[in-house]
């Protein structure tokens, strides 16, 4: 190889490497807009509840993997001299699939109380329950984040509020099991076959102690690195910390990561 080309190769090495060295341009305000998908996993906790003189028991939800959904919006940025602050207002839809075993008063299904062929009281019939649901929760979010930058401004850490503004909320159960048998009343054990509802947890007449409320609050943190000068990639982490649920005495933990892509219109 010759000498020249040796070192035109060298001068264009050095080129590249200054020009991937260089800081991120910022600009005091950027405004652009995002998309990416959301990863949701928990668990959920129901007291013992008495409904229409029937006593049900403590209900136990488990995760039952991680569900995906989709968050979109627009998102601006004022930079300060040691820090910047950040706000944005997405769509989002958050999946969060569980699975429980329980064991009720039959009269606790009223659907599958009236399709039995003979009346019982409660107490008499129970029934063992499969049940593996699939909540889904879409809503408005205005997070309010505060951040500072390394590394020339590539790299970008956060923190803060998000206000969560419920649209749509929903649970998909499907169900399957066994009646179990009482000779004291000449019921023998009987097989259930899987059925698939979906109930409004918006709607406090069907909801019940299930019904969301329509506006709560979440704590998240995250990182975000430019890919370009217009690109970042954003990976966060948000948790509810105001709760799902208007029955406060409903426990349990809902994780929600998110990971994105946002580019710079100006």
């Amino acid at each position: 190889m010759k000498r020249n080309q040796i070192l035109f190769i060298a001068l264009l090495l050095m080129s590249a490497s200054t020009a991937f060295a260089q800081t991120i341009s910022t600009r005091s305000i950027e405004f652009g807009i995002k998309a990416g998908g959301t990863f949701t996993h928990g668990f959920t906790n129901i007291p013992a509840q008495t409904i229409g003189g029937v006593d049900i028991p403590a209900v136990e939800n488990r995760s039952n993997g991680v569900g995906i959904g989709y968050s979109g919006g627009l998102w601006a940025r004022k930079n300060f001299s040691n820090f910047y602050i950040q706000a944005e207002a997405t769509y989002n839809r958050y999946v969060l699939k569980q699975k429980t075993i329980a064991t009720v008063d039959v009269n606790a299904n009223q659907t599958l109380a009236n399709a039995l062929p003979i009346s019982v009281q409660p107490g008499l019939l129970t029934v063992t329950l499969n049940a593996v649901s699939e909540s889904i929760l879409e809503s408005v979010d205005v997070p309010i984040l505060i951040g500072k930058r390394w590394i020339g401004g590539k790299l970008r850490g956060y923190a803060g509020p998000n206000f969560i503004f419920v649209q749509k909320a929903e649970v998909t159960r499907t169900t399957n099991g066994q009646i179990n048998a009482n000779p004291g009343v000449g019921f023998p054990q009987t097989s259930l076959p899987a059925t698939t509802g979906t109930t409004d947890l918006r709607n406090k007449y069907i909801a019940q102690y299930l019904e969301v409320k329509d506006f709560t609050y979440a704590l998240e943190l995250g990182a975000g690195y430019s890919l370009l000068d217009v690109l970042d990639v954003d990976v966060r982490y948000a948790v509810p910390v105001g709760g799902i649920y208007k029955d406060t005495k409903i426990t349990g933990f809902l994780g929600i990561a998110t990971v994105s892509l946002a580019f710079k219109v100006f």
